[in-house]
């Protein structure tokens, strides 16, 4: 009987700190980390999702810009982090599954060192085209290489990045030769492809929508396995029978490994009541990010990087891809 009781009262005082646990969180700042500059696309996503945090949880949550190594600097920060809610990354497909193939070498593993809380959203990758080149989409291009290999240019943002590695498995799908031009960000090749220096371009959504919609420059095909919410009118690869021809910048919001699940489940529900509110949507739509849905949260987020580590680790490596 004494055992019994002290198990009962084990068991009590337990429940008891757990929910004066959860009652607490967040009772200090919040950190969340990004692993680029201040401006760019995720860190405008960062500041959006921390205030929306900050006003549901009535605590304090800050971004924390830590730029460096594709991203990994940040993903090595909170790899390492106490698991106990207040330190969070905003993970991209680059440090999760690009950047640790691409540079050989990351201090943490991408798939068990993190917990995915919510998938945030998405810029798929797109060839854009300058008007006057004739191709209506990608089976165009492809087959204007396979008439002249190893002539036809098509320029890239960086190396390493969704675009350029769209552009990499362009070549296996399409069983074609071209030259990839490497440019020192989207900017610069998106403005070459302007003015005519080049003809073709592999870019996000994201990148590539304003001059999209000013027609300074053709959308051609997004790279995904389905139509984009943005530019519903441009046909994708999934539908022109390119079924493993996918490249996708994403942005999710993970937490280290061991974190509590209440903890989790407290992010996850603002998170998800986020993604449902218009003007959130809005606002994303309005930087070219696709907003995602309560749907494609922690399990999915956590199968996507899996996935997609495996292959880009494989593309990177038959390609011989290097960092810059």
């Amino acid at each position: 009987m004494k055992i019994k009781s002290l198990l009962l009262q084990s068991i009590f005082f337990t429940c008891i700190y757990i929910n004066f646990a959860y009652a607490e969180y967040p009772d200090k700042t919040v950190r969340i980390v990004v692993g680029f500059s201040p401006g760019g696309g995720s860190d405008v996503i960062a500041r959006v999702i921390a205030q929306r945090l900050s006003d549901s949880l009535k605590a304090n949550v800050i971004v924390e810009n830590r730029p460096g190594a594709g991203g990994m600097l940040a993903a090595e920060l909170i790899a390492n982090a106490p698991p106990d809610g207040y330190h969070l990354l905003l993970g991209t497909s680059a440090e999760m599954t690009i950047s640790p193939p691409l540079y050989g070498r990351a201090s943490y593993k991408p798939a068990s060192d993190f917990i995915p809380i919510s998938l945030l959203g998405l810029s798929p990758a797109i060839l854009v085209a300058n008007p006057n080149f004739p191709a209506k989409d990608i089976r165009d291009v492809i087959a204007e290489a396979k008439k002249n290999p190893g002539k036809v240019t098509i320029a890239s943002g960086g190396a390493g990045t969704a675009p350029h590695l769209a552009a990499e498995q362009l070549k296996v799908v399409g069983g074609v030769d071209f030259v990839i031009a490497q440019y020192k960000g989207a900017g610069p090749s998106q403005t070459d492809a302007i003015a005519g220096h080049v003809p073709l371009v592999f870019t996000t959504i994201a990148s590539a929508l304003p001059a999209i919609k000013a027609k300074q420059l053709k959308p051609l095909t997004v790279i995904s396995q389905k139509r984009s919410t943005l530019l519903p009118e441009v046909m994708f690869t999934g539908e022109l029978g390119f079924k493993n021809y996918s490249a996708i910048t994403w942005f999710g919001l993970f937490s280290p490994a061991n974190t509590p699940k209440y903890i989790l489940d407290k992010l996850r529900n603002v998170i998800n009541q986020s993604l449902s509110d218009s003007e959130l949507r809005s606002r994303f739509e309005a930087m070219g990010i696709e907003p995602a849905s309560a749907e494609e949260g922690g399990e999915a987020l956590r199968q996507r990087v899996i996935d997609e580590l495996a292959n880009w680790s494989r593309l990177i490596k038959d390609a011989g891809i290097k960092s810059e």
